[in-house]
């Protein structure tokens, strides 16, 4: 049994409990970097804390989305210019052939540059990036068209596919949707018969007016080439508009997780300097105690320091 303390033994016992206390504490916190390390550290900022640690999650989950999202959109800049170059071509033969003079050898060989046309804008439809196909919509691991004469358009589509795969900022406001190769290079009417605007249809048409050796119908298909021109400069710039979202949004959400990291860090984490000014000061006042009182009344008080 211990012996009786005094008052102002239980005391002093109690003071150094107490300094080995803090310093467990402070040990703690520099240790893990942390001020807050549970909610009992600092019940009234754990809600913040919580909330701030949601906030940056949320941040930088959209700087993820964003960042895989700009390879996709810069492909499909690229493949609409060069979809557009390709009309640029065809409208181009048209108005050679559309001459009455075109002999019958000029029109073959201007028959083979559009079927090297209509190659070259399925491949386009079926542009790819990080391995998904970017105008499939929810179908990208699969193209939509290929090249089939058989057909008026003078392709097949393969699937029927919709968009649905929204990209959001970090509050949920949409950025981007994407396009599918059906609103791109097949605009159909609402009985689904090709637009004035369908690109692939304007192309075949010019094809077809040249296998036939038809001048006349080489010159009548410029009005929808010139139309489906018009339609993927439009979607073009869609694709640069989404670009332009893509870049501000991931510059203000990079200032905004900035502003967020360091808010939590003023709530949860341990300043290291005034730490380490606290730790020396309780170890210097804990050695200045036991040398004054390494023993009271017969009593070792490392004996109550356990």
């Amino acid at each position: 049994m211990l012996p009786y303390l005094s008052g102002p033994t239980q005391q002093f016992l109690s003071d150094l409990q107490n300094m080995n206390s803090e310093m467990n504490t402070l040990s703690q916190q520099m240790s893990s970097g942390l001020r807050v390390n549970s909610v009992a550290d600092d019940p009234a900022s754990v809600p913040q804390i919580m909330e701030l640690e949601a906030q940056i999650g949320r941040l930088q989950q959209t700087n993820t989305n964003l960042t895989n999202l700009q390879p996709e959109l810069q492909s499909g800049d690229s493949a609409l210019q060069q979809a557009m170059t390709n009309i640029e071509s065809a409208i181009s033969i048209a108005s050679q052939a559309s001459n009455s003079l075109t002999t019958a050898g000029s029109m073959t060989a201007l028959a083979t540059q559009v079927q090297g046309i209509m190659a070259n804008l399925v491949k386009l439809s079926n542009t790819s990036s990080n391995g998904r196909y970017i105008f499939s919509g929810d179908l990208d691991q699969q193209a939509l068209y290929t090249l089939d004469a058989t057909q008026p358009t003078g392709v097949r589509q393969l699937a029927t596919a919709t968009s649905t795969r929204a990209i959001t900022d970090s509050t949920g406001t949409q950025i981007w949707l994407s396009k599918t190769s059906s609103e791109i290079f097949d605009a159909r009417n609402p009985d689904t018969t090709p637009a004035n605007d369908n690109v692939f249809a304007a192309v075949n048409s010019l094809l077809t007016a040249l296998q036939a050796g038809s001048s006349s119908g080489a010159l009548a298909s410029i009005a929808n080439l010139q139309s489906a021109h018009d339609h993927l400069n439009q979607e073009l710039g869609y694709y640069g508009i989404g670009e332009n979202r893509v870049t501000d949004t991931l510059n203000s959400e990079s200032q905004i997780l900035v502003s967020v990291q360091t808010n939590l860090s003023g709530l949860r984490d341990v300043d290291m300097a005034t730490a380490a000014v606290q730790m020396n000061q309780l170890t210097v006042q804990q050695q200045a105690a036991l040398t004054s009182r390494a023993k009271i009344g017969g009593i070792n008080l490392f004996d109550f320091l356990a």
